[in-house]
């Protein structure tokens, strides 16, 4: 009868460890998702740089062309303030001139910034391509690993699964179909340990002829949990 003892903590065992594999290989897909975003979001980093750089020549361009028109008026303005004498039309000529040059000044300045950050991104475009790089070499990196360990783990199921099925056929007969039953409803956790008395599994406690029968190796399920006992005996 030991060996059935025997048999079910090996079942235990193997049922729990198969459950874990499974886990694993179930949670692979959710990884690979979650680097597959950190890929995407270092592509629209790299991209939204390079982007930033020609939308700052864009405006850049924009400005001069702006900036020329404003000197062209601003040019026309100053000749035409010379033909005037009329004090209230020189007034009003001059608030005009004024202004041109406000909006001079304004793009000039502006030409200068974005130039000045044109220079800032354009140098940072080898750390930038570098951080691209690295993070397509991680996900490279991360599918190849990731490959071999969903194999690791296949083969181990594999390997458990014809374990755990040469193993069930050490459980006789007559208990094998309240065995099925349990574990096709609860999995791994059909079984527990039984330790000094005490069930594993509700933490109560069984009568001394009852673990006495469970150390002898009977097929007995706690009376409170309903669970299959196998004891560990120290």
């Amino acid at each position: 009868m030991l060996a059935i003892t025997d048999a079910l903590r090996e079942c235990h065992r193997l049922r729990r460890h198969l459950r874990d594999l499974q886990a694993e290989i179930d949670r692979g897909p959710r990884v690979l998702q979650g680097q597959q975003e950190t890929l995407e979001a270092a592509r629209q980093a790299h991209k939204d740089h390079h982007d930033s750089i020609t939308k700052l020549k864009v405006k850049q361009r924009t400005d001069e062309t702006s900036l020329k028109e404003v000197e062209t008026r601003l040019a026309k303005l100053e000749q035409q303030l010379l033909g005037i004498s009329v004090a209230k039309e020189i007034t009003a000529k001059q608030s005009e001139i004024k202004q041109a040059q406000a909006k001079k000044d304004e793009l000039e300045e502006s030409i200068l910034t974005t130039i000045a950050e044109i220079e800032k991104r354009t140098n940072e475009i080898p750390a930038v391509e570098k951080t691209w790089a690295d993070a397509q070499a991680a996900f490279k990196e991360f599918e190849k690993e990731a490959a071999e360990r969903l194999e690791r783990l296949k083969a181990d199921q594999e390997s458990s699964l014809a374990t755990l099925k040469e193993t069930e056929t050490k459980i006789p007969s007559a208990m094998k179909p309240k065995y099925d039953t349990l574990v096709k409803a609860h999995g791994p956790e059909a079984m527990v340990a039984a330790k000094a008395r005490v069930c594993q599994g509700c933490r109560r406690s069984l009568t001394e002829q009852k673990w006495t029968e469970v150390r002898n190796g009977a097929f007995y399920l706690c009376p409170h949990c309903g669970k299959i006992m196998y004891p560990i005996v120290e």
